[in-house]
């Protein structure tokens, strides 16, 4: 039993479009985020690097799903973007949120539970020394892909495997 639609194909676009639009939109909020700065030093310069590079890993990842021919290479990005965005956590002074795309996170906050919703944006978030309240929430959008995207990864080294099978048979006879 599958958790997602039959066409493999459709399903594909749909992720790498996903991972694009999340990008794209991630780009816009980075450009925001230095244009209200002020004055940059060493350390934010590094975490507004870190999330610029985050979001362009996504655009790439979204761009190897739709445009190659051998899917498998899009996969293993997609599912290391995919993995990135699964814990949003702040604890002991550190904070570290990511989400590309869609967000649909619950956890904890403190002593209450907490859910965020978002459609086409993305969320960054790293702070060293934090004072915030902690949190610890994972993001079910990504996990979703994730399986779907091992699905699709299944399916595609069975194919293969069917493929290498019938042409050593055609070999041998």
């Amino acid at each position: 039993m599958q958790l997602r639609i039959k066409n493999t194909a459709l399903t594909i676009i749909i992720i790498g479009w996903l991972q694009i639009i999340g990008g794209i939109t991630g780009l816009g909020l980075m450009a925001y985020l230095m244009y209200n700065a002020g004055s940059l030093n060493g350390a934010l310069l590094l975490l507004l690097l870190i999330g610029l590079s985050l979001f362009i890993f996504s655009i790439y990842s979204g761009k190897k799903l739709l445009t190659c021919q051998d899917k498998r290479p899009g996969i293993i990005f997609s599912m290391i973007n995919q993995l990135l965005q699964v814990f949003q956590v702040s604890m002991f002074g550190f904070a570290f949120c990511y989400s590309s795309g869609i967000e649909l996170a619950t956890g904890f906050q403190g002593m209450d539970i907490k859910f965020n919703v978002a459609v086409v944006t993305s969320n960054f978030q790293m702070i060293i020394r934090s004072t915030t309240e902690g949190y610890f929430k994972i993001n079910i959008i990504p996990v979703i892909v994730l399986l779907t995207l091992y699905s699709i990864w299944l399916e595609l080294n069975k194919k293969n495997k069917i493929n290498i099978d019938t042409t050593m048979d055609k070999n041998f006879h």
